[in-house]
């Protein structure tokens, strides 16, 4: 049986931890986009796909393109792989700025270390060619359990900065009459204090959460014509983002991360020769007894624990009892359907 090894993370710190609104959420428009293309790499030292079909009409194709006609003569491939490009398209940028290229295999190509990404379009969701891509080939690493280095990714790699954009996404933010934000994390409670704070800066009742994940405020007259100074002013406004319970779980691992409110209502629980219970204190004892002790009882270990406690307190506890990292899993969810945990539990 697994023993319980336990990595405890707690993110209730007592009070709300306030954030700034640009980590928090995005401003509609501005995200990122995907592209992706086909092409070759040549240049491989033998590693390239072996008699593939689709790479050796590729390769014509490319050559033909270049003026060099084989006139049906069969091309190698042996020193090229057919690869599928992508590459991702931040907002804002501009036509010549360069972008990270990756680069897979789509063939029979063993490594593709050494080659070099011939020009290769690459196209948004809309079929529209927004940048060239080539350049020198970089294999990424990989490193085992030690942190060593263990080999090389080599049939996906890397062209950095081997991508141009050559066309633009439109998008005219300085004719913004309204902007919207969207909240990473959907929540009412967050998105009303988003609008509040945001008003509360600017003086006015610009800022209306439309639902829990959408905050759209109005361009003040004094900001007309220049929104990116209104974003620069509100981003960088506090707010305490609501959290609701919830507990994460890693059987394998043993793993427990903490939500924010996570606590246990009075119950009594038994799982094998473990015991909790958790009941209500009485004056008498209110004062003198910790928060928690623990008691063998006709062959049970029993965990007796003051109303409210977390489960990081009844981890501890079972840790420090020799309990296996399937007992606590088991008596979570036990205490989930018992409805005496009022969290939500995701199981990894």
């Amino acid at each position: 049986m697994k023993s319980l090894s336990l990595l405890i993370l707690s993110l209730s710190f007592g009070g709300a931890e306030a954030a700034r609104l640009k980590d928090i959420a995005s401003l509609r428009g501005a995200r990122d986009n995907q592209l992706l293309g086909y092409g070759i790499v040549i240049g491989l030292a033998g590693t390239g796909d072996k008699s593939s079909e689709l790479t050796e009409n590729s390769l014509t194709f490319a050559l033909k393109g270049m003026g060099i006609d084989f006139k049906n003569q069969k091309s190698e491939t042996k020193n090229v792989a057919a690869v599928v490009v992508s590459a991702t398209l931040p907002p804002f940028i501009k036509n010549g700025s360069h972008l990270d290229v990756t680069v897979s295999s789509i063939g029979s190509a063993t490594s593709l270390n050494g080659g070099n990404l011939l020009a290769t379009a690459l196209r948004g969701p809309d079929g529209i060619v927004y940048a060239m891509a080539q350049g020198k080939i970089v294999t990424q690493k990989r490193s085992d359990n030690s942190n060593k280095v263990g080999g090389q990714t080599v049939v996906t790699a890397m062209v950095p900065q081997g991508g141009i954009l050559e066309k633009e996404v439109s998008l005219d933010f300085a004719a913004q009459k309204e902007i919207r934000y969207q909240l990473h994390q959907p929540d009412f409670t967050t998105a009303a204090r988003v609008s509040a704070r945001i008003n509360d800066e600017l003086g006015g009742k610009f800022a209306t959460p439309s639902d829990a994940a959408t905050i759209d405020v109005i361009i003040p007259y004094s900001f007309e014509g220049t929104p990116v100074d209104l974003v620069a002013r509100i981003e960088g406004v506090e707010v305490e983002a609501d959290r609701k319970a919830k507990i994460v779980l890693n059987q394998r691992t043993g793993t427990v991360v903490l939500g924010e409110n996570v606590h246990i209502a009075p119950v009594v629980l038994a799982q094998g020769n473990l015991k909790i219970e958790v009941k209500e204190a009485t004056p008498a004892k209110a004062g003198a007894e910790d928060a928690g002790s623990q008691a063998t009882t006709k062959n049970k270990a029993v965990i007796a624990l003051q109303p409210g406690p977390s489960i990081a307190e009844v981890a501890s506890s079972l840790n420090e009892m020799g309990a296996t990292a399937d007992d606590l899993v088991t008596l979570i969810q036990a205490l989930k359907a018992s409805g005496a945990l009022t969290a939500e539990v995701e199981l990894q």
